[in-house]
């Protein structure tokens, strides 16, 4: 009975420690070329990886603000470029939540890999498998459509990149 208590009472601790690891995001300036630093680069980090490891969920603040912070800053940091490529979000047709977690991506993959934050296809192509990795993932309650299975059946053959067109 202890175990299962205390099994309990660390499950839900982990799960509001996560909450508050999250920055505060109404708070973090992000309006001009001078408020892009790196505090604003890790928030936008902790928000990405927030997104990508928690399930879709309409009602959750948490990923609504997190989401609102990325959109914000991939809009208006000078260090990296974004192009939303109608080849990879194809699978994100009439599903804001899938557009979203792509932005996630993105972001996440050019801020952990500084190196690759020039090449397009490269970003398109690693965003692409953290989706459908993050789908894949029963948990995360996401309604795979034609188009996202054939990115994971793409991706299953190692032909993502001919699927993607790069």
């Amino acid at each position: 009975m202890k175990t299962l208590i205390f099994g309990l009472l660390f499950g839900l601790l982990s799960n509001i420690s996560l909450a508050q690891n999250l920055p505060d995001f109404d708070a973090i300036k992000i309006e001009q070329k001078e408020d892009f630093n790196s505090t604003t680069d890790d928030a936008a980090l902790q928000a990405s990886n927030f997104l990508l490891s928690t399930p879709l969920a309409k009602d959750n603040l948490d990923r609504l603000k997190s989401l609102q912070y990325i959109i914000k800053w991939m809009s208006g940091t000078p260090d990296y470029n974004f192009t939303l490529d109608e080849q990879a979000t194809k699978f994100a047709k009439k599903n804001d939540d899938l557009l979203g977690l792509y932005m996630a991506a993105m972001a996440k993959y050019v801020l952990e890999n500084k190196a690759d934050s020039k090449d397009q296809n490269k970003i398109k192509l690693n965003a692409v498998k953290l989706i459908i990795a993050y789908a894949k993932d029963q948990k995360n309650n996401v309604k795979l459509n034609s188009e996202l299975k054939k990115a994971i059946e793409a991706d299953e053959q190692g032909q993502l990149a001919t699927y993607l067109k790069i």
